[in-house]
């Protein structure tokens, strides 16, 4: 045996036994990868000398894999290699299994995924995986999947792994599958987006067919399926999270977006008695948007092995790109097409449901309260930042804080400090609602998400604006900060945005609001603003999107509500990060100080369902 081959062996064994990740390349090419000892492994051996791309990609995003293109002696190797592998692990395990993956050599009709899997050792396990297969060829259009019972289970250009005395000592059993070249066209062209769709569903099947094994045929317990994935995220897997955040932090869209002279744009609309569109300033662009697309797609997201992540990472760039061009087309009719692929249109359930909200909560206000009392904005900033200071504390090396501003329309949190405008007051019976909104939901995400292995979760992946804008205003509602005008404010948005972007004007929308909605002038002028900055933001739509959508969430449990500040993320990412939570890779977060004594028990309510 080649001295290096000995070398990696007693490596591998070593590392193992003091419970360490092992990766690193193989001699002619090929690759292992034990994130942890775990009593499985998946094996990929090319009979053409090099590995199968869409092979290799259905393996790396498993937990324990290795991929060695086939030559002279590899086979005796990886055998050596691999009694290393199941001799440490099995000391506690008791028992193991290999699964092989191979391609098939040319598609049948109909496409079938094959499967060698001895029913009579494993039934349980053989009916799990029989059922993945099933889902994984009912995704595609004619494929079916199909169950051998073989002592067979190696590609036929190869020897078995494992001789059946080797297999017996060490209670290691054997599964092979075959895939079919679904990932390829006819004339046998490699298709990404084929073979990022089969991963993402095999992977899973992967998964629970080892939990099973794991669950019957061994002494280790593991509370979920997903438990059994990566635990640790690449170094190159870091590295892209690291330059997706930079260039996150290089621009702030809600702040360029945002007027810097509302004030003085509502005195000249009021001077020209509500018949002229105002002319809004914005601040300087920092970033020259080309340049920085041109970054993006530098990154090798496509390498990425752990396929959630590479989900969010493609997410992310993708919507980075398009905040990139809203900011090129600010003040343009383009800009709110833009603004469209991001926060998304209002739907007709949407708007039925706004309005309905509306007249309903347009009933219950009270027009006597129009001149509460008021909190100005020193008093309301003294309450918020004893609020900060409390995560300071939990977090005292990540930086956040409050500022007074000029240039700023009432409070928005961008990159956790809290911008609270000189001129800003709120009623004081919805200041600590208010608090808990801006810090207790946008701020403490920041900090739960820069706490985060994957820093992207600071700064919010994408599409999460409606599910963090519902979490911040159902904690207005478990503070019992969210009475009727507010509802009525939300719900007036949403029919500001729609009207905008069926081609209504600014002063069209302000006398929309005014009238029929019956705001007063200057809070008409607030709405409107905020619907038309830019050239058209539809964002103010997703508050009462989001809170839709969280109610839908926490129904029936709303114990669910702890994992949503973990960071900024949206609906299509909840799945994702409980794949992340039971892997161990992301940290448990702090929860906001409101979340006890009565907030508990009106989150409780929520188990039957809340109406808005």
């Amino acid at each position: 045996m080649d001295e290096s081959w000995a070398q990696i062996e007693q490596e591998v064994r070593s590392r193992l036994e003091r419970g360490q990740r092992v990766a690193r390349t193989l001699p002619g090419g090929g690759r292992i990868m034990l994130d942890r000892p775990l009593p499985f492994i998946c094996v990929h051996r090319s009979g053409k000398g090099i590995s199968d791309p869409g092979i290799d990609g259905l393996l790396r995003s498993q937990a324990c894999y290795v991929v060695l293109p086939a030559g002279a002696g590899q086979d005796a190797r990886l055998r050596s290699l691999l009694q290393q592998v199941v001799a440490v692990v099995t000391a506690e395990s008791k028992s193991f299994l290999v699964i092989e993956l191979w391609a098939a050599d040319r598609a049948e009709n109909p496409v079938t995924f094959k499967a060698m899997c001895p029913a009579d050792n494993l039934p349980t396990t053989s009916a799990v995986l029989e059922k993945g297969l099933q889902e994984v060829a009912g995704a595609m259009r004619g494929a079916r999947a199909e169950m051998i019972d073989s002592d067979r289970r190696h590609p036929a250009h190869a020897r078995p792994l494992l001789t059946k005395a080797q297999l017996r000592a060490s209670g290691t059993l054997t599964i092979g599958i075959e895939i079919p070249p679904v990932y390829r066209t006819p004339d046998g062209h490699f298709s990404r987006l084929a073979l990022r769709m089969l991963r993402s569903r095999f992977s899973d099947v992967l998964k629970r067919t080892i939990f099973d094994f794991v669950r019957v045929q061994t002494s280790l317990r593991y509370p979920h399926h997903l438990t059994l994935g990566q635990a640790h995220l690449a170094r190159s897997t870091r590295y892209i999270d690291r330059r997706l955040t930079q260039i996150a932090m290089s621009f702030d869209v809600l702040l360029h977006v945002t007027p810097v002279n509302t004030r003085q744009a509502w005195a000249a609309f009021r001077r020209d008695r509500y018949q002229k569109e105002p002319g809004f300033h914005y601040r300087l662009v920092p970033v020259d948007p080309d340049l920085v697309k041109r970054q993006l797609f530098q990154l090798r997201i496509n390498e990425v092995e752990d396929p959630a992540v590479e989900f969010i990472f493609r997410d992310k760039r993708n919507e980075l790109e398009t905040q990139l061009t809203l900011l090129a087309e600010r003040g343009t009719r383009k800009f709110m097409y833009s603004g469209l692929r991001l926060h998304g249109d209002v739907d007709d359930t949407l708007l039925k449901q706004a309005r309905a909200l509306h007249q309903a909560a347009a009933a219950m206000v009270d027009t006597s309260r129009a001149k509460a009392d008021r909190m100005d904005a020193n008093e309301f900033a003294a309450l918020a930042a004893a609020e900060i200071a409390y995560y300071q504390k939990r977090f005292p090396k990540i930086p956040i804080g409050l500022r007074m501003r000029d240039d700023v329309d009432g409070v928005l949190v961008s990159r956790g400090q809290l911008l609270i405008s000189k001129t800003f007051s709120v009623e004081r019976t919805r200041a600590a609602a208010l608090v808990q909104h801006e810090v207790g939901t946008h701020i403490l995400t920041y900090c739960n998400g820069s706490a985060q292995p994957l820093k992207l979760l600071a700064l919010g992946l994408a599409g999460y604006t409606p599910l963090q804008e519902g979490l911040a205003v159902l904690a207005e509602h478990l503070m019992d900060g969210l009475g009727a005008a507010r509802m009525k404010l939300l719900a007036s948005r949403v029919i500001a945005v729609d009207a905008m972007v069926r081609g209504a004007t600014f002063v069209d929308c302000f006398r929309l609001v005014r009238d029929d909605l019956g705001h007063t002038p200057e809070q008409a002028f607030s709405i409107t603003t905020r619907v038309y900055r830019g050239g058209g933001f539809a964002k103010d739509a997703a508050y009462l999107r989001g809170l839709h959508l969280l109610i839908d969430h926490l129904r029936g449990d709303p114990t669910r509500i702890d994992l949503l500040y973990t960071g900024k993320f949206g609906v299509r990412h909840l799945r994702l990060m409980e794949d992340l939570r039971h892997r161990g890779i992301l940290a448990t977060p702090v929860l906001p100080t409101y979340l006890h004594g009565q907030a508990r028990q009106r989150l409780a309510g929520m188990r039957i369902g809340m109406p808005l």
